[in-house]
């Protein structure tokens, strides 16, 4: 496998700097810029381009997968950690968001990967120095790459604005040119619709996930296309944002996208949960659809802040202890020295898991207090996380090189459960869910563990717990609880008790926070450009539009 990708660097990329300023609105300049029309003569300059894209995605991992797919999702511990250390992004964590506190700024830098796509898209297109078959594989990226980040936007944001060309790269200095106003959350979907269309039309029927030996499961594929499309479709069939409302129809579109990808690449779950993260054995592993690469000597995974080790004063390693009984001052996690825990899970999330579930263990390290009466771990008191941590290398030092992983197959099966509880086929969500289930109990799997369906509430509940086992760190929650219902038709689970891990109080009230589902616009990026509006909820009293959901 080549990973030429996560070295290259963009050895070109010069020019960016020179548009900070006329394209500071929504900092449009390309991340790694090959503007000069000399660039695009070689099909070795279009390899190297098409391996900065997917720089550029990495580079976007922690936003997209934990600040938008995770961290609003009522997992998360606020304020201080188990270890006594300080918890970042509570802002976020805790739905606090207004005009002052964003989350993110400048739409979370994702027009300067957009324009990188656009400036691939119009160079490429004409180009005639190309193999058809290879021209066509790469556009099919491309739009892929460009329909992934605008889905984020429009989930995040609602109406965005729609920029499809490189503009600012072909020369384009006039400010006042260069501002673009939001278009309409339906006009976000079409396109987002439109890009996905032409990325399966320019893949053809090539499904191999890996045809030019450039990097099997993080070189974006027609699988991952039809990954996104499952969840493009069955986002849009249950969620109306603004003027675009839902479509059930789309759920029918989904449920093909999903069924493809069960049979057409050769797609298999692994016999051990632990192994789907095994950094040293397992990447690129065959339940995988898309993930992005992270190696030792090259970039690790920005996991490092769930784990802490401080021999001196760290609370853990003072008074806590493992579920086996001994102390964490042996460093179970081999971290040495010099990491702090910024983010821990709840205790909630944890006690969702059976001791059975390998899952369980699999994914966090549980701390214990010990009992003065039984001078055994009794009392749990802090759940770092121990999924998807890397390895020890050959030099005994911990390094986080776990790949992160977009799509597997358990969430093909989950969304095949989700789809099929909306179509009434209670079957069928007994067959996804436990086609899951059975992989995380392993030896322990009994029928007492098998998943027998009832009635719509009962399912839905099921599967986004199944989920909220199989898929911690990868970036689902947030999303699940916006998409999916309490009843059929009714409540997203956002604003149910029931979508709680504690099950006592909904994520978002609806009556009070419902614009909240949507985030605000930073005021740095609305002084910038004239033409942008802050998004509905979020302004003054006057300019309150009705609630998106």
């Amino acid at each position: 496998m080549k990973t030429k990708i996560f070295k290259y660097g963009m050895m070109l990329g010069i020019a960016s700097m020179m548009l900070a300023s006329c394209a500071d609105s929504l900092n449009l300049g390309p991340i790694d810029y090959f503007g000069s029309q000399n660039y695009w003569q070689t099909e070795a300059q279009v390899d190297g381009y098409i391996d900065g894209l997917h720089k550029n995605l990495r580079d976007y991992d922690w936003t997209h997968q934990i600040v938008f797919g995770e961290l609003r999702g009522g997992i998360y511990n606020n304020g201080t950690g188990s270890d006594g250390t300080s918890l970042s992004s509570l802002d976020i964590v805790n739905q606090n968001f207004d005009a002052d506190h964003t989350g993110v700024s400048k739409y979370g830098d994702v027009y300067g990967r957009i324009t990188n796509c656009n400036l691939f898209i119009e160079r490429v297109t004409p180009a005639t120095f190309l193999p058809d078959a290879k021209k066509n594989y790469y556009l099919g990226i491309a739009y892929g790459l460009r329909a992934f980040y605008y889905f984020d936007l429009y989930r995040v944001y609602g109406g965005a604005p729609l920029r499809l060309d490189a503009a600012v790269v072909d020369g384009q200095t006039d400010p006042n040119k260069l501002y673009m106003a939001q278009s309409k959350p339906s006009e976000v979907m079409a396109q987002i619709k439109s890009d996905l269309d032409k990325s399966m039309q320019f893949f053809g029927d090539a499904n191999n996930l890996d045809p030019y030996n450039r990097g099997l499961k993080v070189y974006w594929s027609k699988a991952a296309t039809e990954a996104l499309m499952a969840d493009v479709y069955m986002w849009n069939a249950k969620v109306t944002i603004g003027d675009q409302k839902a479509t059930p129809a789309d759920l029918a579109v989904a449920k093909q996208h999903l069924l493809n990808l069960t049979t057409n690449y050769g797609l298999k779950m692994l016999d051990k949960f632990s192994d789907v993260f095994d950094s040293k054995n397992h990447k690129g592993n065959s339940e995988v659809i898309f993930a992005i690469r992270y190696t030792d000597g090259e970039q690790n995974n920005g996991n490092w802040p769930y784990y802490t080790y401080s021999m001196n004063t760290g609370q853990l390693h003072t008074k806590a202890y493992q579920e086996d009984g001994t102390t964490w001052n042996n460093d179970p996690f081999g971290l040495k020295t010099g990491y702090v825990m910024r983010y821990e899970y709840t205790l909630d999330l944890f006690k969702t898991f059976d001791k059975a579930d390998t899952r369980r263990l699999a994914t966090m390290t549980p701390a214990y207090l010990i009992s003065k009466t039984t001078n055994k771990p009794d009392s749990l008191y802090g759940v770092p996380c121990s999924k998807n941590i890397g390895e020890i290398n050959a030099t005994g030092d911990r390094v986080f090189d776990g790949d992160d992983i977009y799509y597997r197959l358990p969430w093909v099966y989950l969304s095949l459960a989700e789809i099929a509880n909306d179509e009434g086929n209670n079957a069928d969500v007994e067959k996804y869910v436990n086609l899951v289930r059975q992989r995380a109990y392993g030896t322990n799997w009994s029928d007492q563990y098998k998943f027998t369906a009832g009635d719509y509430t009962t399912n839905i509940l099921t599967i986004l717990h199944e989920k909220d086992k199989e898929f911690v760190q990868e970036g689902q929650r947030w999303w699940d609880l916006n998409r999916m219902t309490l009843t059929k038709n009714g409540d997203h689970l956002v604003f149910c008790k029931e979508g709680s891990v504690k099950g006592n109080l909904p994520i978002l009230n609806k009556s009070t926070e419902a614009y909240k589902v949507l985030w605000p616009l930073d005021k740095t990026i609305l002084g910038n450009d004239p033409t942008l509006l802050q998004t509905p909820g979020y302004g003054a009293a006057a300019q309150q539009a009705e609630q998106q959901w």
